[in-house]
């Protein structure tokens, strides 16, 4: 846990309300935001309303969810502006739990998911040109892999 994101001078209110306006300027609901980022409705409830305290990589799942720049929830949580996230000018972007951008030569692609409770992973980078929708199905499918082992 990120000992900067546990001060309790740290200001929970301005990032619920912050989290709420950019969920609403982006028309999602909180079940989206939630899904993208792997986090439960009550996990994602107890973080706005301070109860529960963003671990890092949670931290960084809400701010790509949210098209905030890194570091963003700590600003927002002292008192400062979030910024958007930079987009690369070749490409890049968030879609229904996918996400992706280039790297070099390749399209870097992760979709995140929720399975018993956790937040689940899977990564792929593309260098032959397969289209988002086929590597969308691929990672779905590991996804449901991955369901099917962990769950039992």
């Amino acid at each position: 846990m990120s000992k900067e994101l546990s001060s309790p001078s740290l200001r929970y209110d301005l990032l619920d309300r912050a989290m709420d306006e950019r969920r609403l300027s982006l028309g999602m609901r909180w079940r989206d935001v939630a899904d993208r980022t792997g986090l439960s409705g009550q996990a994602l409830r107890d973080i706005r309303r301070g109860r529960s305290v963003p671990r890092d990589l949670t931290a960084r799942n809400l701010e790509e969810a949210l098209g905030w720049g890194r570091g963003s929830i700590q600003s927002v949580l002292r008192g400062e502006e979030p910024e958007e996230a930079e987009r690369d000018s070749r490409g890049g972007g968030t879609d229904e739990g996918l996400t992706w951008w280039i790297e070099g030569d390749a399209t870097c692609y992760e979709l995140t998911r929720t399975i018993g409770g956790n937040p689940f992973s899977a990564r792929l980078v593309v260098r032959d040109g397969r289209s988002r929708a086929q590597v969308e199905k691929e990672l779905h499918k590991v996804v449901e892999m991955a369901r099917v082992q962990l769950e039992g």
